[in-house]
């Protein structure tokens, strides 16, 4: 039984130092590396259109060659002048134009205020006038009519009994003489038909003063009630309508106004813009035609020369100074847990191959721009950058350590 045992207990011991072996060898493993590739791109990169806010129908006159070593304040683009002169003299034929319309919406607005004038006062005097007749009905005209009713009842009253009393006394003094002459017949029955008469016309002026206090009276009392309530409305009406109008009339103004200093705005922009039609170098840096996405270069080469049409906002130049590079690069998923800030490394340019550069990760982003891409920048810390061209590519190594 011992042998068993001892063979067991040799077992152990040579897995166990053959384990410790093993670990010693891993700790002694140079650095893990991580490889990416990279390109060149200058701190100091700006994107350069037209950027006019009138002129967007452009067409190039001159531009500098495509990777051409400028100067700040160089010129980078000309553009063609005739069809943005045509532009600006349409604009101001139109401007011309619309200056004269303004002038003539102004005086217009300057006698529609004045009549709105006189329309005011108009309704003013019609509704005082209104209110002055009702006035003079209500204090002084139909108590009048009262009167005239009762007065020409009186009158006709009086008129009865004068022509009554007249015909009582022919008849009595007529009546003392037995024989009657035939003048004396003949007052007599001119003094019976005047009574007759002035009883006709006393029956109609005690209708017609019935009528007068029942109904002529109430009725036209009513009416001058109705007449005011009615011109009051009119007035009010009129007056409402004279301030929409010019309220109107006001906002229109105002529009034409602010569309002719805007149309003036506009000229004067493209006037300014003709006269600094040309793109200068806002720093030392060399030209690129288009666009660099991200530091790189576009698949295609560039077409811009003279004679291509441009628009406003269309980058036409990026101006990238080499003096101050760093690195941008791209991580996947995998790599973004290897990657952290700080991680250094070396850096070779693919076009000169001896070259290598020390770099350091001074950005790597936890949010993707990309599916499954990782925006990473580099700091180149040390190495020879002046033969470097921005856009070139590299390859890099990172070092990391378990």
């Amino acid at each position: 039984m011992q042998r068993p045992l001892l063979f067991a207990l040799c077992t152990c011991l040579l897995i166990a130092s053959s384990t410790f072996a093993e670990d010693e060898k891993k700790e002694g493993d140079k650095p893990d590396e991580v490889t990416m590739t990279g390109v060149f791109e200058a701190v100091q990169a700006t994107e350069l259109a037209a950027d006019t806010e009138e002129l967007t129908s452009l067409k190039i006159r001159r531009i500098v060659p495509h990777g051409a070593t400028v100067r700040q304040g160089q010129t980078l683009v000309a553009f063609e002048s005739e069809d943005i002169d045509k532009q600006i003299r349409d604009a101001e034929r139109a401007h011309q134009l619309a200056e004269l319309d303004l002038e003539a919406a102004e005086f217009s607005f300057e006698q529609f205020q004045k009549l709105q004038e006189l329309d005011r006062a108009a309704a003013e005097r019609a509704w005082k006038a209104a209110r002055q007749s009702h006035d003079n009905y209500v204090r002084v005209d139909r108590d009048r009519s009262v009167l005239s009713a009762e007065f020409s009842l009186k009158s006709s009253q009086a008129s009865f009994d004068n022509a009554a009393e007249e015909l009582k006394q022919l008849e009595q003094m007529y009546k003392e003489d037995e024989l009657t002459e035939e003048s004396e017949e003949i007052v007599l029955k001119r003094a019976k038909q005047a009574v007759e008469s002035a009883q006709f016309r006393l029956d109609n002026a005690k209708i017609q003063h019935e009528r007068n206090l029942e109904q002529s009276i109430p009725r036209t009392a009513k009416q001058q009630d109705d007449t005011l309530a009615r011109a009051e409305i009119a007035f009010r009406k009129a007056i409402q309508g004279l301030s929409v109008a010019k309220a109107k009339q006001t906002l229109d103004m105002q529009q034409k106004r602010e569309k002719f200093h805007e149309q003036t705005e506009k000229l004067q922009a493209m006037q300014a813009e003709r006269r600094s039609l040309v793109i200068t170098a806002p720093h030392d840096g060399i030209a690129f035609h288009g666009q660099l996405t991200r530091g790189r270069l576009s698949d295609k080469p560039s077409t811009l020369e003279a004679g291509s049409a441009a628009t406003d906002k269309q980058i036409l130049i990026t101006l990238a100074n080499p003096r101050r590079l760093q690195i941008r690069t791209e991580l996947t998923e995998a790599l973004l847990k290897q990657v952290n800030v700080g991680m250094t490394g070396k850096a070779t340019p693919n076009a000169l191959g001896e070259v290598s550069l020390n770099v350091r990760v001074k950005k790597a982003a936890r949010i993707p721009h990309a599916n499954n891409k990782f925006d990473c920048v580099l700091a180149i810390r040390k190495g020879h950058t002046e033969d470097i061209v921005p856009g070139t590519t590299c390859e890099v190594k990172l070092t990391k350590k378990e």
